[in-house]
């Protein structure tokens, strides 16, 4: 049952529509106060690891960019595998998380971290952080797919909430899926102010 009524929902959805584009406008605004992160993994489980770290900057530059050997997990999972085309034999030669961490702590340092499901990505890191026998990364996390849920305003009541929505151009490349991102941003910036 709608309490809000269809009057009350229009409302809230154009409302909500218009904060997520003044958090993008935010974002387009301050290109020194963040950076895209993104990460391609071993799996979704409590017990995988980061693959690939991407991180790029509001302006489109690569800023970081690193196939990750897993510290604990052994085999890539065929499924996984077929998403992000990345095979335990492509990571022989890569460095383990131990030995990027200080660089991502140096780029993220005093800026907010924006990821399309910014709570897998910082939850991957840590469990490749504890694989790893070291702390996991301090880093301040936005989420820029509950902003794009509320800008696209599509309603799931089993959830009392915007349905979440799947990456636009999904490249299934820490960089690919980062530049992605970046092109919601800058979408959802130039909504016009009227209603919908």
């Amino acid at each position: 049952m709608n309490l809000l009524g269809a009057e009350g929902t229009l409302t809230r959805r154009y409302d909500d529509r218009i904060a997520a584009t003044a958090w993008a406008r935010q974002m387009i605004a301050d290109p020194a106060g963040w950076v895209l992160l993104d990460t391609e993994t071993t799996g979704l489980s409590g017990s995988d690891e980061v693959i690939q770290v991407g991180v790029l900057a509001p302006d489109g530059k690569i800023v970081f960019n690193s196939l990750v050997r897993p510290a604990l997990v052994t085999a890539i999972p065929e499924a996984a595998a077929r998403v992000h085309r990345i095979r335990m034999e492509h990571l022989a030669d890569a460095p383990g998380y131990r030995e990027i961490v200080d660089d991502l702590a140096a780029i993220t340092a005093h800026k907010l971290v924006v990821a399309y499901n910014a709570e897998f990505d910082s939850r991957l890191l840590a469990q490749s952080a504890r694989a790893a026998g070291i702390g996991p990364l301090e880093a301040r996390w936005e989420c820029a797919m509950k902003q794009y849920s509320r800008y696209v305003g599509d309603w799931d009541s089993s959830r009392c909430n915007y349905r979440y929505q799947r990456l636009p151009s999904a490249a299934h490349d820490a960089i690919g899926d980062c530049r992605a991102t970046l092109a919601i941003i800058r979408t959802m910036a130039m909504l016009a102010r009227s209603r919908f």
